[in-house]
């Protein structure tokens, strides 16, 4: 993608909030462009409409910064707080495997300690364990782990989830004691037509939080007219937009990364302490910091890869059918090794979404619509990445939403200007993180 050196080209200023040409038509809609800075045809210029200029500022180069594109176009929420709390709804797995079981000589009770996975049972509940064939009335092992013809199936009856043991019954096979680390599924459980009540889910949606980070950006008109003494060659559109761009930038890698500061030689997170006034400062989380999947790719196999990573960022987490991926220049490099992406991009499947033209990726597992992320690739090895969003996932939360401040400094006695700022406060929401990924190549 080329850099601006000399000023955004014509067609790129003419629409959208740092217009000062003549009224255009938006080929996008086949309307008059309006409410956003453009000068219309009676020659008065037309102010910031204020309840959508995110959205506005989001159509200057969208796919320059498609991650801060898409999070101002998907909606948002609102807080007065700095700190945002809300609750993030994570799936309830599935899956326990076995420390250690003993089949009681009295009873057909099969008594089983948990390594792992306790929480996800309940009482009268049902669990499968997919690799012992109960086909014959006698719980068999598969050959090699696979699954069996007729799966064993043990009924809950007791449950200590302090000291994450259970006691079951088989099901349809005499008892047998398993051995450590068989893994067993949680199941639905058939109930008597008068059973008055469920199982207990023994799942709660977890509360999480976020603090609230101003962005702030002036655009300088005495900067500008320094630079027009050397005879520049752009406008002052241009020159907004070049800084508006930097503002979206900035917002960019803050949601990915969240801010960060150099304190006492160290970087540090949403907790620091401030070296000058020696107060705790808080800062927004980025969407690394909220434990969303991480992936390690081969670079080898291309093929392979891309299919271990749909398996891996669509299975069993509660997700969208449809994900993005943002990926740096390196990754692209690796995409066009892989015969599937380039067999369904050759088929020119693309998609406009969020004024960006999406390449779309179908799998057995979901769809993936693709978009190179510039900012990925000027962040050194993060070239070799790439971040999966479930945009059904994550979202905005203003607290001041972005609006406009002209600052007459000529009034104030500063300097014959008038500035404009830009100001912002916001946070991210990202619920249910497993559904999102940070993908990393690895040789």
């Amino acid at each position: 993608m080329s850099e601006i050196i000399n000023g955004a080209p014509e067609s790129a200023t003419t629409v959208g909030p740092v217009g000062t040409h003549a009224t255009t038509i938006d080929p996008a809609v086949g309307k008059e462009a309006g409410t956003d800075g453009v000068v219309s045809t009676d020659g008065k210029a037309r102010g910031y409409n204020k309840s959508t200029i995110s959205q506005k500022l989001a159509k200057i180069n969208p796919a320059r910064t498609p991650l801060d594109t898409v999070l101002r176009n998907i909606g948002s929420g609102t807080t007065k707080s700095d700190r945002y709390e809300f609750y993030s709804i994570i799936s309830r797995g599935i899956a326990c495997v076995v420390e250690s079981a003993t089949a009681q000589e009295d009873s057909d009770v099969i008594s089983i300690k948990l390594s792992s996975g306790i929480h996800h049972l309940s009482k009268d509940g049902d669990l499968m364990v997919p690799t012992y064939n109960a086909a014959t009335g006698v719980a068999v092992a598969t050959n090699g782990g696979a699954a069996a013809e007729v799966p064993l199936v043990l009924h809950i009856v007791e449950i200590n989830y302090v000291d994450k043991t259970i006691s079951a019954v088989a099901v349809n096979a005499a008892k047998i004691a398993l051995p450590k680390d068989t893994k067993m599924y949680r199941m639905a459980s058939a109930k008597d037509q008068d059973a008055a009540i469920s199982n207990d889910p023994h799942a709660t949606p977890t509360k999480d939080y976020n603090y609230c980070q101003r962005n702030i950006m002036t655009v300088s008109e005495n900067a500008f007219q320094a630079l027009q003494e050397k005879e520049i060659e752009f406008g002052m559109a241009e020159f907004k937009e070049q800084a508006f761009l930097d503002f979206r930038y900035q917002a960019e890698t803050q949601t990915i990364f969240g801010p960060r500061t150099l304190v006492g030689g160290s970087v540090n997170g949403e907790n620091f302490i401030d070296p000058i006034t020696q107060k705790r400062k808080l800062h927004m989380r980025g969407l690394l910091d909220f434990g969303i999947q991480g992936v390690a790719l081969s670079r080898e196999d291309a093929d392979v890869a891309i299919n271990h990573m749909m398996e891996q960022m669509f299975s069993v987490n509660n997700g969208s059918e449809e994900r993005l991926l943002l990926y740096g220049a390196g990754f692209a490099t690796f995409l066009a090794n892989s015969k599937l992406w380039n067999k369904q991009m050759d088929a020119k499947s693309t998609e406009v979404k969020f004024g960006i033209r999406w390449k779309t990726f179908e799998s057995n597992f979901g769809v993936l619509r693709g978009i190179y992320a510039p900012a990925l690739s000027l962040l050194g090895p993060f070239t070799d990445t790439a971040l999966i969003i479930d945009p059904a996932n994550i979202r905005r939360i203003d607290q001041i939403k972005l609006h406009e401040r002209k600052l007459d400094l000529q009034t104030a006695g500063i300097r014959n200007t008038k500035d404009v700022l830009l100001e912002e406060s916001w946070t991210l929401e990202v619920v249910n993180p497993s559904t999102h990924g940070l993908i990393r190549l690895t040789e």
